[in-house]
């Protein structure tokens, strides 16, 4: 989780830099701060909701590719 949220933030910074560089944007800083802490929170909940997921589906995947299906034999 703390690396989505490190993530998370990181790129919203490097977009704010380079905003404010190629459309000489106004710095407005405490505005970023809020956004980027909303958006940071976002981001751990969605991957707290979908993590279980993509672990499942994993599982699912490994255990159909360990099954011994394929005769080695010919190979």
């Amino acid at each position: 989780m703390l690396i989505t949220a490190g993530i998370s933030i990181a790129c919203e910074i490097v977009e704010f830099i380079m905003q404010i560089i190629l459309f000489k944007l106004s710095i407005e800083i405490l505005a970023f701060i809020k956004i980027v802490l909303i958006e940071a929170i976002y981001n751990v909940i969605i991957i707290i909701i979908i993590y279980p997921l993509i672990e499942k589906a994993g599982d699912v995947l490994m255990r159909i590719f360990k099954e011994k299906k394929v005769f080695t034999k010919y190979y």
